[in-house]
């Protein structure tokens, strides 16, 4: 390949790579652009986050969500903020399923996702909804806590925040007590009282 093609070639790989950079099917400019390729199969995914989970010894923690919701975006910075990510991996796989999306954005949701959300108790149930699986993909817990049975979604006062941590008590039997007390401090820091 000539020195000229090498160069536009790398020229078209950078603007494509700009042009996705947001991950979402939105252009850095916020045009919405088609997804490059269709996301995994919700099966794909479970199946890959309990095989993972089996090796480490480790609960698989699926959230499903979508990139409208301002609650989802919440549950992401708790699971990857520099406070709690560590203790977060020590005792998860933690996998997002894409649902529920709107029109422009149908391309984004893992196929199969509705679906598997229904099964496991999330039918009627907002977004974030997430669930708890053992290795072996036996349900453990959901997000269905709140005192009616419903969503409890992401922690947005004190009260949904001690029912959030009774579901990680639950479904995390390794979480030490300096590591629970880390989340209880991120979580105050970060709801409404």
């Amino acid at each position: 390949m000539g020195e000229s093609r090498r160069m536009t070639f790398g020229l078209a790989v950078l603007a494509l790579a700009v042009t996705t950079a947001c991950g979402d099917g939105t252009s850095a400019s916020g045009e919405v652009r088609p997804a490059l390729s269709t996301p995994p199969p919700a099966a794909t995914v479970v199946s890959n986050a309990l095989q993972t989970a089996a090796a480490g010894n480790k609960i698989v923690l699926i959230e499903f969500g979508a990139s409208w919701c301002s609650w989802c975006r919440r549950f992401d910075a708790f699971v990857h903020s520099p406070e709690v990510s560590s203790i977060v991996a020590a005792n998860y796989v933690v996998v997002n399923l894409v649902v529920q999306e709107r029109d422009d954005k149908k391309a984004l949701e893992h196929p199969g996702g509705q679906d598997v959300m229904d099964k496991w108790g999330g039918a009627k149930a907002g977004l974030p909804f997430y669930v708890f699986l053992d290795a072996h993909g036996q349900k453990i817990g959901d997000s269905n806590v709140m005192p009616d049975g419903g969503n409890l979604g992401f922690p947005g006062n004190p009260k949904e925040a001690e029912l959030f941590l009774g579901l990680l008590d639950k479904t995390a039997p390794r979480l030490a007590a300096a590591d629970r007390a880390q989340i209880v401090s991120y979580l105050q820091a970060n709801i409404k009282s």
